[in-house]
């Protein structure tokens, strides 16, 4: 019996699901010490844990019925990441920053004296010139943020190393959200061809969903046969030949299974060719940590997938 929603832990998430936590926690305790080996209640224990020396018990049973699990396995880094001290620098280390401190003043005062010199020259502007300035730093950071594959200096998207996952990705936590997906099924898809576009999907409230992919083939790989656009995480394509186009067109939503899976993504860019493997998300649905509902994401005409293999060719032609 290692992962198994039984008739009583059903009623303990219905019961937390509606605010009931005292209850849940009587359902799922009960069903975890008549059946230990249920994997299942033992992750919705946490949710129920009185203390933090109740969770890494929690965390213990779960890892002993499945030492390869991921989200205890994060869940536990990041209770001993919480726990870490604070290192005091020590008294020798203050004395050698005492000896460099002339020497240090002299330098940041020059580095401040050179950061200091662009906010210098805008203010010197006319106050005309000085909004077309602030109207193009705004345009060209928008435009940054939203169309160009990248982290964003890493302020953007989940954080994947405190991702805590349970049921087979069927629940994803981050600090202050968490998502329930709802797949197509059990198998994998593979998506292989030329990426046309590619670019971040900036929702907050589904953070874990990190990029568009438009992946391509025969015909629709051709901009001398097809057009292609993406707006709105929809896409469209317009064929300059009256016979339909060969091939195939799929825009991927892609959520990483993790971190490595995200930085591969975004190595992505146009016209490289990729070989994309996932299960298939029907829906993901987004809630605060008090369980207030934010909102459906509903794969539409689309292909949402949660992707665990990638691999990226540069196109020698482009």
């Amino acid at each position: 019996m290692k992962n198994k929603y039984t008739d009583r832990l059903q009623s303990a998430i219905k019961a937390l699901k509606a605010g009931n936590k005292s209850k849940a926690r009587k359902l799922i305790l009960a069903e975890v010490k008549e059946n230990p080996s249920n994997l299942t209640a033992w992750t919705w224990a946490l949710e129920v844990a009185a203390n933090e020396k109740e969770k890494r018990t929690i965390l213990k049973r779960i890892l002993s019925l499945d030492p390869n699990h991921q989200g205890a396995l994060g869940y536990l880094r990041k209770l001993d990441q919480s726990q870490r001290p604070t290192v005091e620098p020590s008294s020798n280390s203050l004395s050698k920053k005492a000896v460099h401190s002339e020497k240090s003043s002299k330098t940041n005062s020059r580095l401040g004296a050179l950061l200091l010199l662009p906010f210098q020259w805008f203010f010197s502007l006319p106050l005309f010139c000085g909004f077309i300035f602030i109207i193009a730093i705004l345009a060209t950071g928008g435009y940054y943020y939203y169309q160009v594959n990248t982290s964003f200096f890493g302020l953007a998207g989940a954080d994947f190393d405190n991702l805590i996952i349970s049921n087979s990705y069927e629940k994803i936590e981050a600090e202050d959200l968490y998502w329930e997906v709802q797949f197509e099924g059990q198998g994998k898809t593979k998506y292989i061809g030329t990426v046309r576009h590619i670019s971040p999907i900036r929702i907050n409230e589904f953070k874990i969903l990190t990029h568009d992919i438009l992946v391509t083939t025969a015909d629709y790989s051709d901009p001398d046969l097809v057009e292609t656009s993406v707006v709105n995480h929809k896409y469209t394509w317009k064929s300059t030949n009256p016979e339909p186009p060969n091939g195939s067109i799929n825009l991927i939503h892609a959520i990483p299974t993790n971190k490595a899976i995200y930085q591969q993504l975004l190595t992505i860019e146009n016209w490289d060719i990729v070989n994309i493997i996932g299960r298939e998300i029907y829906t993901v649905k987004s809630y605060q940590v008090d369980e207030t509902f934010l909102g459906t994401w509903i794969d539409t005409g689309c292909n949402t997938l949660l992707i665990d293999s990638v691999t990226v060719l540069k196109n020698p032609d482009r």
